[in-house]
């Protein structure tokens, strides 16, 4: 019996969020990557993929990419790979792929843990783009193997625009390095200690973070999330990555970050996007559940920083000025970051559009550019 066999029940809060942020970024990607590609082919990997659907019927990340690749069948051939190590989960996924009548040379379904079938999925995918969701339940695959899949289509001959495209999208567990961070601040012995906090080492590519885990800083799960990302995004170079914080409740702790490896400029502006989409879903949801649990009374809501959009703007075009009082102009995927600032997995472009409508007022740009904001330079007046 796996730990994890209450998991897909039914959807919670965090994962209301994981796949909203699914179904809105997997498209993007698919449509972007797969216009250059050959024969508009791509392959999408759910390394650990569970049974498809949860017992209540709602879609799961296998269903829900199987749906965007029977969406965009006619403009982009999308071939699905799904790993799972519990047989039954494994026929409970094929079972569901046959009765929606997935063609079945688009997908596979591989049954084995995860490390037996990275290599060949990577062989599997050649030079086409490659896009692998790593959502295990705990610890995910070792340090290496995250770099290796990130960096190992690499082709030296090739130029970075021709460059096999791979993104990683993965779960990293908070929950797992608070409860192994606690064997490390133990005094007592006994005989899974050393392999436990060895797992751990394995997973974030050494011991560095055991002096995070003892101080107990401040933020410092935060901070062996921020060290983990930015080692493997060196590891690999030319890579970079944005993250978001996933959580059960407005009030809780996050359960776990997604965190998004790319090395591609679009990547960052469509998961900021997609961030967004889904913390708008997530709250919904969350919203929706208070209120049918108080029998129907509607929420009051709140003006706190994530939920005040006008203050979103705000702090947007005060970004904005403080960039164009230092520079002469910039474009604004090359500033994301710095555009974005506090509502980053918050805001998205139609709110950076209002910003600039309010930095133009100020005075301090001629105009606010049409069209698409991702590559519009913004010039101080």
């Amino acid at each position: 019996m796996s730990s994890n066999e209450n998991f897909f029940e039914s959807p919670q809060a965090a994962a209301v969020y994981k796949h909203k942020l699914i179904k809105s970024y997997i498209p993007a990607w698919v449509g972007k990557v797969g216009s250059t590609s050959t024969d508009k082919r791509v392959v999408v990997y759910d390394a650990y993929s569970g049974p498809g659907r949860y017992e209540d019927d709602q879609p799961g990340s296998p269903e829900l990419l199987v749906d965007t690749a029977e969406d965009m069948a006619k403009l982009r051939a999308v071939y699905s790979v799904f790993s799972e190590k519990d047989e039954e989960y494994c026929d409970r996924l094929g079972a569901m792929l046959d009765e929606k009548g997935i063609d079945a040379e688009t997908y596979e379904v591989r049954r084995g843990p995860v490390e037996e079938h990275v290599e060949s999925v990577l062989d599997l995918a050649g030079d086409l783009p490659l896009f692998v969701f790593l959502d295990p339940y705990g610890l995910t695959i070792p340090f290496d193997r995250v770099v290796h899949v990130l960096k190992s289509r690499d082709r030296p001959t090739y130029s970075r625009l021709l460059q096999p495209k791979t993104e990683l999208l993965m779960n990293f567990s908070y929950e797992a390095v608070r409860r192994i961070s606690g064997v490390v601040r133990s005094d007592k012995e006994y005989p899974a200690k050393k392999g436990q906090i060895a797992a751990l080492d394995t997973a974030l590519g050494g011991d560095w973070w055991q002096e995070l885990a003892r101080e107990q800083v401040d933020g410092w799960v935060e901070l062996v999330l921020e060290g983990y990302a930015t080692r493997i995004a060196e590891a690999v170079g030319a890579c970079g990555f944005i993250t978001a914080d996933v959580a059960d409740s407005l009030s809780a702790q996050p359960v776990y970050e997604l965190i998004l490896f790319t090395r591609h400029m679009d990547g960052f502006w469509e998961m900021a996007r997609s961030m967004s989409m889904a913390r708008k879903e997530w709250r919904q949801w969350l919203v929706d559940a208070r209120e049918e649990a108080a029998g129907g009374q509607a929420e009051l809501r709140g003006l706190d920083f994530a939920d005040d959009e006008a203050a979103w703007v705000d702090e947007i075009a005060g970004n904005v000025e403080a960039i164009l009082r230092a520079e002469t102009g910039f474009v604004i995927e090359q500033k994301l970051a710095d555009v974005f600032g506090r509502t980053l997995g918050l805001a998205r472009e139609t709110h950076i559009r209002q910003a600039l409508r309010k930095t133009k007022d100020m005075d301090l740009i001629d105009a606010v550019p049409k069209g698409s904001l991702q590559r519009a330079y913004i010039a101080r007046k």
